[in-house]
This record gives C-alpha cells, structure tokens and sequence, in this order.
C-alpha cells in the first residue's frame, strides 16, 4: 500500500486531526519495531539460558546448571518439567529452603504432573522442621501417585515418614545432656569433611576433599591426619604411607584391634560409568602403611559399591567380622549393612551376609561404626519411624545377625539434617560425627556440605560391678572322675575362691528367652570379675563351669546412679577341673587308620567325657616315639588326631568342641632308649598314646554369632 491511498481516505478529516494520525502513526511504527527487535533479543536469551542449563546438567556441573536453570525460569516460569529438575538439583544439594520453593511452584502449575514432588516436599520439609507441612505432602502423594511398584519404594518411605513426624513432633523438646562443638578450621573447610576415625584419644584419621578452581578436574577425596597437641586437635596434612591415590577417592577407613591393618575405601567407575566403591587392606610395616590390597571376592564384588568397613569380632570364635555398607542383591534397601567373618583356616572372609531386619530398613544404611569393648553398632539410617529427618545416628548392641533393638541416638547428636560417621572414643565419653547442619562451613548454602563435629556427653555412661566365684565342693563328682580315668585328683577347699573360671555377660533381648552376648572374662587371682554396664538396661551373668550345674545371675541397673558400683555378690560352683586322660589308642604300624579295638575304647572312655564336660572342648593330642624324622612324625601324629576327630563326629560329636593335635615325638612321657643308648621298647610304646585334654569351652549361646 503505498502513501497517496493512505492521505485520499482521511481526506475527510482536518488538517489537525491529520496531523495527529500522522504522529501517532510514526510513533506506533517506531515502537512496533523496538518491540519486535526486544522480543527476538529475549527469546533468544530464553532459548540460550535453556541450552546452557541443559548443558551444564548433561556434564554434572551442578551448581552452573542451577544458575542458568534459574535465571531460564525467570522468563518461562510455568515450564513444569524444567521447574521440577531445578527442584531436584536444590534436593541433591541439600538447599532445602530453595528446593521447597521450587516443589512448591511445580505443584502450584499441577499438582499432578509430578507426584514425586509432593514427596521430595515431604522429605525436605522434614529436614526443615516443618513436620506438619511434610506429613500433609506425604499424604498427596500417596493421594496422586499411582505407581505402587516404585523401585525407590517411595510410597512405603511416605508412610514410614509420616510417622516419623509423628514422633519427631513428640521429641523435639527432648536433649540430653551433651555438648557439641565445630571442629572449625583444623578439621573442617568449605568442601566435604567425613568419616572421623579416633586412632587413640589423641590422633584422627578423617577424610576431605578440597576443590582447586585453578585446575579444571574433578576434586578427590583423601585421608588426612590430625593429632591432639597442648589439648587442641592440629592438622597435620595427608596421611603418610601408600593408601591415599591421587587418581582415585579414597576415605572410610577403620584399623584393626592389633594396629597392623588399614581398611578403607577406594571409588572407580565400571563399565557404564557408575561409581563403584571398593574396600581394601594396607599392612603396617616398619610403623609404615604399605601399598594396599583390595580384597577379594566376594567382599568386593563386580558392579556392586562394598564401602565404610567397620570391624567386630565374633565372642565365640573369636573372628575378625568386617561390617560394611553395599547395594548388593540381597539386601532390603537401596544400601545396606553387610558382614562377613573372618576364615582363620583359609585366611579369607566368608561370603557375606545382609544384617538383622532389626538393622536394615527399605531405606538406606550407612557409616557403621563398631564398639568391640561394648558390643555396639552405631550407624546412619534415613528408613525408620523414629527420624528428625535426614540421615539420623542409630546403635544397637549385638553382633553378626543378633542385635537387641535399634534405638537412635539423642538429640543434639541427631537433627533433623544428615548425621553420620558416629566415632567414639575410648573412654566412652567424647567422640566425632559428621553433619551438614547449620553452622558448618559450605561453598554454596548453608546446609550442602558435611563437617566434622565432636561431642561429649556430660552425663555417665558407664556403671561399674564386681562379682566373687567360689567352690561348692561336690566329692561325689570327684571320686567318680577320679575311679573312672585313674586320675589323681586333688580335692579343692570348700569356698575357696576360684581361678581363671569364664564369665559371661549377656544383655536381655526383645523376646522372653533372647540373650545377647556382649562381654567375657575370667575370674583373677582372688576370684573377683569385673564388668562395665549401661544405665537402664537388664543383664544376667553366666558363671561357667563346662555346662555342668552352672549358675546365672540376672542384673538390672534401672535406676541406677552412675557413681553406684554394683557388687553382683558371690556365686558358688561345683567346679569343674581341666583334666588330661591318657589312653592307648592303637594303630598298625606307620598306619593311622582306627583299629576296631581303637573305635571300642574310644566309645567307652571318650564319649562319657562329652556328658561329663557338656560344654567343654576336648583336644585329641597323638604322640609317636622317636623312629623315624621329627617331620614325619608329627605329620602321622596329627593325622592320627584326625581320625579320632573323624570318627567322634560320626558319632554327632560338635566339630566346634573337637581339636586335633600332632605332636609327634616332642613330648615323650618315657626314654626311648635306655641309659646305655640300647632301644627301650617299652618306653617308646608308652609314648606312642593319645591323650584326651579339656582345653576350654564353647559359648552356651551357639547361634550368638
């Protein structure tokens, strides 16, 4: 259209009114052009920041991929699907403030697109206190989500959440009486700081990772050391020795009861670019740690995380037990509590085993921690009805797949944001945690990153007693054992006190007959043991005496005071002796096969020694004369004890209370030769025996392991 057309059909106006069309018409062209080129710029920005944020999210930069997410939604703020991964970027870093405002505004665009929003609203609403906010998210989600076969089990976690707010309502005000302390600068920065291990009362193995903006790779996780010096912990750097590795994180680790071996974790990715952890051994040599090991299957296992070792021992046996956290099949969460026992005959660990139901939850279990001296399992569970929110500190007693209730710890220990990697030390009283709670030093928000705090608890924590073992001398008992191997048994004063006899402690379980073994001794010079409790708990003594009349003591230290010492009493036994019986066990010459004779007295006077000694652990000891090589004889002895061994078992005789020993011609109760150097073949018949010696006795609880 060109300019003459336009002036012919407003002919008809004035020349005012022309000219006011005419300006008004130059005006609107002008701004219509300014708008066109502002809106081409914006979308352009729009579509950029998008790109951006997408881009950033694909190679895991977080918190650039939550900038440029952000400013995006500035422009496009109803975008749903974009809003909800903003969300869960704020989630993943734990800015619970931030990811509660953008759940809210999925939910405010619809509130059915992504029901998983009502619960990730829930969870953080727990973490920020907002126990009432939480438990109604959890009922919309329950409300919209129609997937009942979640593999995160998501619906069972709300329900699971909603009473733990619940109780969390209900214990908020409750605190014990517990101070805890930043560790500030020393052991804390604004990376990640974890896992503090208390070597002694005045050394800290703990892990960090430091990020160097300078060089464009992904930060590592290391072990560094602390030491205790004029009464404040000092950094002292990396861990000296061969386990930290530049090339790969490393953290978690725990030593052994002896000092000589480091366990610890190393991450590296499989085949599809997963995060695999992996638990392996450093030995002490030369007060150095040396290059590590990684275990063997089936500790570690292809594909599956094994990490944050912790170590027990087995009462029983007395075998290492290595706990550990995995997402192995098998287990009843995301990640569980796995142990495996330590194989003393093949110097490996046997394959292992999910935990207790009572430990493991649908949830996730982590950071154990393992007291030998109390039989105490502390961990971190975020799966259980008894949470402020977060990851929150549990301990129960027990070992192995026995455990007494799991009870969480108390508040200020835990809080409502993730506590874990409980330590303590020694003396029972102060110890370590990590925690992203406020008041730790972050790079981005308040609460993204974990610290290291300390504790200490002002009130008591132990409770002391002492008992007395005495004989209540049983002759009948004597003469029989006596008259029956021919043994010439001296009688033991009546009330006398009792040397090196075995004492059990055992702590109540949750049913009527449950009892868990926590600690063993024996009996000192004067008879006297000594035992360390816990307040408010039921225990009962167990006096052993091979299973035969032995005595329980039940004690209770409800009400207690912690300055009380509880004096358990005297207890009076029919004790038992250790004795050695001598008989002629024969066999063909250079042979070690059973004769019938053998197998005959066998049955009549070894089997009796199982009734007499129910419980005790007899050691058959074979011995040769001296024909032939120390080498050779001790191989033929001991596998002479074996066949004795062999054969009790075919009688359904315990493996367990059975040992076989060779000891060849070492140990020879006549000459061989006579003074004048001629062969003395009566004394080498006399040597040639085996000998039956109680050496012990098995745990009463059997299945305690």
């Amino acid at each position: 259209m060109d300019c003459s057309k336009i002036q012919y059909r407003i002919s008809s106006g004035s020349v005012k009114s022309l000219v006011l069309l005419l300006s008004w018409f130059l005006l609107y062209s002008t701004c219509m052009n300014a708008m066109t080129s502002l809106n081409d710029t914006t979308e352009k920005a729009t579509k950029d920041l998008r790109a951006k944020a997408i881009h950033y999210d694909r190679i895991n930069e977080v918190y650039n991929a939550i900038e440029f997410y952000s400013r995006y939604l500035t422009f496009e703020p109803k975008d749903i699907k974009l809003t909800y991964r903003l969300a869960d970027l704020y989630f993943e870093t734990r800015n619970y403030v931030k990811a509660n405002q953008y759940y809210d505004n999925v939910i405010s665009i619809d509130q059915r697109k992504y029901p998983a929003a009502w619960y990730k609203k829930g969870v953080v609403c727990m973490n920020l206190e907002k126990y009432e906010n939480a438990t109604e998210s959890f009922a919309k989600f329950r409300k919209f989500n129609k997937d009942k076969k979640n593999r995160l089990n998501y619906r069972k976690l709300a329900v699971i959440y909603a009473a733990s707010c619940d109780w969390a309502k209900k214990n908020m005000g409750k605190a014990a009486n517990i101070v805890i302390t930043h560790q500030g600068e020393v052991l804390n920065h604004p990376d990640i700081d974890f896992s503090p291990y208390p070597v002694d009362d005045k050394t800290i193995f703990y892990g960090a990772v430091y990020s160097d903006p300078a060089r464009q790779i992904d930060p590592i996780r290391q072990i560094y050391k602390a030491e205790m010096v004029e009464g404040k912990w000092k950094n002292t750097g990396l861990l000296e020795g061969g386990i930290n590795n530049p090339e790969f994180n490393t953290g978690n680790l725990v030593i052994s009861e002896d000092g000589h071996r480091l366990f610890f974790t190393r991450s590296r990715k499989n085949w599809q670019g997963e995060a695999i952890s992996e638990i392996f051994v450093s030995f002490l040599a030369d007060s150095q740690w040396q290059t590590p090991e990684k275990l063997p299957y089936p500790v570690n296992s292809e594909n599956y995380t094994s990490t944050q070792p912790a170590l027990g021992v087995n009462l029983r046996t007395g075998s290492e037990i290595l706990y550990f956290v995995s997402n192995r099949p098998g287990g009843r969460g995301g990640l569980d509590l796995w142990y495996a026992e330590y194989d003393k005959k093949t110097n490996t660990f046997k394959n292992p085993l999910n935990l207790s139901n009572k430990i493991n939850t649908i949830g996730d279990e982590c950071s154990p921690f393992y007291n030998i001296s109390t039989r105490t399992l502390y961990f971190s569970s975020n799966g259980r009805k008894d949470l402020f929110g977060g990851f929150d500190i549990f301990k129960a007693t027990g070992s192995a797949r026995k455990w007494t209730e799991v009870v969480p710890m108390p508040r200020p220990i835990n809080s409502s944001f993730d506590d874990y990697y409980f330590s303590i030390l020694k003396n029972g009283r102060d110890g370590f945690f990590s925690s992203n709670r406020p008041g730790a030093m972050s790079l981005a928000n308040g609460t993204c990153c974990d610290d290291i705090f300390s504790y200490k608890f002002l009130d008591c924590v132990k409770i002391f007693s002492h008992g007395t073992v005495r004989n209540s001398m049983d002759h009948d008992f004597y003469d029989n054992l006596k008259k029956k191997y021919n043994l010439d048994l001296l009688y033991p004063e009546n009330n006398s006190v009792l040397i090196d006899v075995p004492v059990e402690l055992y702590l109540k379980g949750d049913t009527e007959n449950e009892e868990i073994l926590i600690s063993k001794t024996t009996t000192g010079k004067n008879g006297k043991y000594y035992f360390e409790l816990d307040p408010d708990l039921n225990y009962k003594v167990l006096v052993r005496n091979y299973g035969y009349l032995e005595k329980k003591v039940p004690i209770s230290t409800t009400g207690i005071n912690c300055s009380d010492t509880i004096d358990i009493g005297t207890t009076l036994i029919d004790y038992l002796p250790r004795i050695t019986i001598q008989l002629n066990i024969y066999y063909d010459f250079d042979k070690y096969d059973l004769t019938a004779q053998a197998k005959q007295t066998i049955d009549k006077m070894v089997m009796p020694l199982f009734d007499i000694f129910p419980t005790g652990i007899i050691e058959i000891g074979s011995h040769t004369d001296n024909v032939g090589s120390d080498e050779y004889n001790i191989d033929l002895s001991q596998k002479r004890s074996e066949s004795v061994v062999s054969y009790l078992i075919s009688k359904r005789i315990s493996s367990e209370r059975l040992v076989a020993k060779g000891y060849g011609m070492r140990i020879p109760v006549a000459p061989n030769t006579n003074s004048d150097g001629s062969d003395n073949p009566e004394g080498r018949q006399l040597n040639r025996r085996t000998e039956f010696k109680v050496v012990g006795e098995i745990t009463s609880s059997g299945n305690d392991e």
